[in-house]
Parts: C-alpha cells; structure tokens; sequence
C-alpha cells in the first residue's frame, strides 16, 4: 500500500477516523493499493463458518429491504426529478483522501444506472476542502446555496466549523464515520456507522477471552487520545476486569523503545495501542525487536501488517463492516455485495482503491439508496431528515443493520451502529499474512462496555 503522511493519520485518529482499510492519496490521484484478492487458507482454525455469525441483526441478512420493503414503494414514480446532495471531501491540500469521494461517486453512478431513487437522479455537487475550519464554513455557504436537500461528508476534518451552519439551514448531515465530537450527538446528524467507543470494547472483550487482567495501553500524547483514554477506554477496561497501565508517546518524537520498556517494566499481559498506522508500526515493531511476545492489539490499523510483515504476525486488529480482505468469512450475500463493489470499481477506473477507504462511502450510499426510497412525498431536506431518524432497522451494505434515530450507542446518538468485529493475523499455508475473523464477527460492542 501507498504510505499516507504522517501527520494525516494523526488528524484522523484524533479525530475518531474509525475506517475498514488503509489507503490514500495526496496527489489528488489513485491510491497505491492492489486490487481485492481471494485470500489462501490458513493454517490451523480457519475461523468460523461464513454462514455463522452474530445473528442479533448483524450480518445484513435483510439488506434487500425485503418484499414488503419493496412492495410499498413500488407505486412511486420519480422520474424526471433531480437529487441534488452536497458532496464534501478533504482532497487536493495537506489532508487528501480523495477515495472518499470516489467510492460515494461510484456507488452513486450505479445507483443511477440502476434506475436511481425511484427514477430521481441523485446528483452529488461536490466542494473539495482542505480539511481547515475556514473551507469547511465556505464548502457548507457555497453548497446551501446551491439549494441541495442534504449533505454528506466524505471526510471533513474541519466539520466543528461547518456544522451549526448545515443544522441552522436545516439541511440533514450524513457520514459514514464522525469527523468532530459536536456532531455525534447532534440533531440531524446522521453518522452510519459505529460510534468511536465501540474501538474500546473490542481490545476489552478480547484480553477477557484470552485470561489477560493487565495490560499496558499505549497512546498519543494529545488531549483527544487521553480524554479518549480516561473517559472510554479506562471504564471500559474496568468493566471487564482489566487492571490498565498508561503509556503515553510523544508524537512528534516517539520512543517507541522506552515505550515497550516501560510495558515490559510494569508485567503486563498483553498491550493495546490507541495510534495511528505510523504509531502501530511503531509499537508492534519495538515490541518484536524487544522480544515482547504477549498479544498485541493493534486498535483499528492495517498498515503495519504489511511493513511489518511476520513481526505483525498473531496480533490483532478490528473494524466495523465486512470488507475484501476478511470477505470469505462474510455471509453470502455481503460476499456478493463485496465482489460487486470490486466489479464497480474496476469498471470505473479505480482498481487500486478497492481495498482502501472507498469501500466505506461505498456501502454508506447503498444504505442512503434504501432509506431515500422510503420517502413517499416529495424529497426535502425535511423529509430527507424525517426518513432517516425515523427510519427504523433498516439493512447495512457491508455490515451491520442501521438503527440510525435509536441512539444504539446512547453517549454518541448521531451514530446508526453499534457493532464491531475483531480481526486477528494469521500465516497462510503459503507463508503469507491474512487475517482471520475472531469469534462469531460482528457483536453489539455497547451492550458489553459497561458504558
């Protein structure tokens, strides 16, 4: 994979960038990823059987919308009509993740040549930020203007700025992930997937598994990640019995060293890292070269499996929606959905991009396909805002159902998941790494967080 900056990927941590992969560009251009591949088996337990799973609403097994779904809205005729729908995306400055807004345009022209919402046309109108409070507000002037019925965000790291500008419009703001703490518990933000707290249970409920109550958590010294540390992970911890030691790196200057030292020093069982992919690289890779041979949960990072390579090996990692390179483990269906994604996205130019973040826009718009045909008047920014927070269960793309207006992690209520899965790095029979799916995959990571 393309090396993203460093100082990007210490944004978006800080920010609560909870993705599905590891990719990115900052030329405006495609991402260096290889294209989805089928992985070989593993040695050993392969996992569990893709048929089993989560089955408390979990594995999209309704992602059609059902008979009764489709039925009801068959009597709508929206042809001829026009969804216009601002498109906001951090691309082209310091911060560039242009993926983000090419696997949304993708979802969107299939979307269309499907037959659209009902025969409406979705037109997204894009403004490219770069991620700083001051393009954020004009982005969100220029496109209110534009008179668009709603606003979603790829990636928008200057949302703080922004939003009270779309919620005094009255224009409903929707994201896969949150981008700023304000909008997770803000009326008329929708943010489809999983809250960030749901990155503290999965570690938890892993070290519990395993007989571990003493592990180090290893953070970087800014005032996001310890707040993220004392109010969500340290409770959590508590909740499952886990006795914590705090090991906090500078993130100008990491000494990676000292930090599995201080680890070691303190007996710990295991170590979880709240990082960014550069700071994964640089804990799991000390911790080999100190002989530190305990479990490692690498928080959500992906990247360091591949630099790292077999001093990554047996260490675990999570997300929150089925993607290509756990996808033998998915359900059927998500299987199907994830070969189409990469069918896509091929045909339409961006092969690299298929194991990057373009598969989280992706599924984000097939869930706004579903809910935006439940609309049966005419689409508003009113009704727009309406069919999400009274939207019900309704089915995810790649993951979980939504319960987007149920609050299913009450202190981050703009959230529509609450699930998560874990992932852990396993050796292939032809000696490569894969990752393997832990457990029965996706669990609801608030009903055991003690929050």
């Amino acid at each position: 994979m393309k090396l993203l900056l460093p100082r990007l990927f210490a944004v978006l941590v800080a920010f609560g960038l909870i993705a599905a992969a590891c990719g990115g560009s900052d030329d405006g251009g495609d991402a260096e990823e290889p294209a989805a591949t089928t992985a070989p088996e593993a040695t050993g337990d392969a996992g569990p059987d893709p048929d089993a799973g989560d089955s408390s609403a979990t594995d999209g097994d309704d992602a059609t919308g059902g008979d009764d779904a489709s039925t009801a809205t068959a009597a709508i005729d929206r042809t001829g009509e026009v969804i216009r729908i601002g498109y906001v995306n951090n691309e082209g400055g310091n911060i560039s993740l242009p993926e983000l807004r090419i696997g949304g345009e993708v979802a969107i022209d299939v979307i269309n040549r499907e037959g659209g919402i009902h025969g409406a046309v979705i037109e997204p109108v894009v403004c490219k930020s770069d991620g700083t409070p001051e393009s954020a507000i004009n982005c969100a002037i220029k496109l209110i203007e534009e008179d668009v019925v709603m606003a979603y965000m790829g990636v928008e790291l200057g949302s703080e700025a922004a939003l009270g500008l779309w919620v005094d419009a009255g224009i409903p703001y929707v994201s896969s992930h949150s981008w700023g703490p304000t909008e997770r518990n803000s009326p008329g933000a929708f943010l489809l997937h999983v809250a960030t707290g749901a990155f503290a249970v999965g570690p938890a409920k892993t070290f519990k598994e395993l007989g571990i109550d003493h592990i180090a958590v290893v953070i970087q010294d800014s005032s996001t990640a310890l707040d993220f540390m004392d109010n969500i992970i340290a409770p959590v911890l508590e909740h499952h019995g886990i006795e914590m030691e705090r090991v906090v790196v500078d993130i100008a200057a990491p000494d990676w060293t000292a930090a599995i030292a201080a680890a070691q020093s303190a007996g710990v069982e295991g170590m979880m890292g709240q990082l960014d992919e550069f700071g994964c690289i640089g804990m799991v890779g000390s911790a080999a070269a100190s002989g530190f041979d305990k479990p490692i949960f690498a928080g959500s990072c992906t990247l360091y499996i591949d630099v790292l390579g077999p001093a990554a090996l047996g260490t675990f990692t999570q997300g929150d929606q089925w993607v290509p390179w756990v996808a033998e483990f998915a359900p059927p269906e998500i299987q199907e959905r994830l070969a189409e994604y990469a069918q896509d996205m091929t045909a339409a130019g961006h092969e690299r991009l298929i194991e990057g973040f373009a598969v989280a826009p992706y599924g984000a718009w097939r869930e706004i396909e579903f809910i935006l045909e439940t609309i049966e008047g005419p689409i508003t920014t009113e009704s727009i805002t309406d069919a999400f927070a009274n939207s019900g269960e309704t089915p995810g793309w790649f993951g979980p159902d939504l319960r987007c207006g149920q609050a299913p992690w009450p202190p981050e209520s703009s959230h529509c998941m609450s699930h998560i899965m874990v992932w852990q790095v396993v050796e292939a029979e032809d000696g490569t790494l894969r990752r393997i799916v832990v457990g029965d995959g996706l669990f609801d990571a608030y009903e055991l967080s003690g929050l």
